[in-house]
Order: C-alpha cells, then structure tokens, then sequence
C-alpha cells in the first residue's frame, strides 16, 4: 500500500466514501422505481448532469427533475438493479469515479415490458452536505421486449 493511504483513518474515509457511493446508487434507483422525486433529487450535486443516452442530457436539479417526470409519464412501473460496482475515491477524498452494470425492466403504457442491460459510468463529489452524483452517463448494452 502507497504511502498516502496508509493512515488508518484515510482507509475508514474511503471505505466510508466507497459506501456512501453504492448507498447513492441504490437511492437513485429507488427513487426512480418508487416515483418518489424527492429521494431521486437528493442523490444529485447541484450542478448535475444526468446523460439518459448521447443525444438526452440534463444538467442541474430542476431539468433533472422534469427529465425524470418525462419518464414517468411514459412508463407504469420499473424496476432497476446495479452490481458489480467499481468505486475509485480520489487522493484528496473530495471526489470519485464509479461504474455500476444495471438491468432493468420497464413496463410501457400499453402494457408491454422491455427489459435493458446496460452501464452507469458515474462521477461523486463530497459536499458539506455528504457525497452527492455529479454526473450519471448511461449506457445501453441491450434492449428488447420481454
């Protein structure tokens, strides 16, 4: 182990960081499942920026918060998992990079479902308020009706 991370202290900081991080994983998930827009927004800096594929981004909380009611107004209900996280907390501990995998299952107005397996490519910034989502990129890998 390099010398900067050596302190026992600096450790617990980054496995604590490390957990914030996947706790603000789940939290956008199940704010986004449960429709509960406060619990989605609080994941998010102010400064934002939500990437839902290359040509749809939204940057800050209040354009984040209409991107999400779109989808909600398009959708019945769905249903987001994320695993294999891959978490790297930066020297200064004020930020920090992250991947998920998720998948996914969306059931659509008319009652059809699709189900899609893709990546979040994250970056977290520690705010006075504790870590918070800079930016969420989503890639698609797969997408088809279930």
């Amino acid at each position: 182990m390099s010398d900067q991370y050596d302190s026992l202290g600096m450790r617990i900081e980054r496995l604590e960081a490390a957990n914030a991080i996947a706790r603000l994983s789940a939290d956008y998930c199940r704010g986004a499942d449960l429709r509960d827009l406060e619990l989605f927004l609080s994941v998010w800096s102010d400064d934002g920026t939500w990437r839902v594929r290359d040509d749809l981004e939204f940057v800050g909380r209040e354009h984040i918060a209409e991107g999400i009611q779109t989808q909600w107004r398009t959708t019945t209900r769905t249903f987001h998992w994320t695993s294999n996280p891959s978490i790297e907390i930066g020297v200064d501990r004020a930020q920090g990079t992250a991947r998920f995998d998720v998948y996914s299952e969306t059931q659509l107005l008319d009652q059809s479902w699709l189900s899609v397996a893709g990546s979040y490519y994250d970056t977290y910034i520690s705010t006075k308020n504790g870590w918070r989502l800079r930016s969420r990129t989503a890639v698609v890998h797969s997408q088809r009706p279930v």
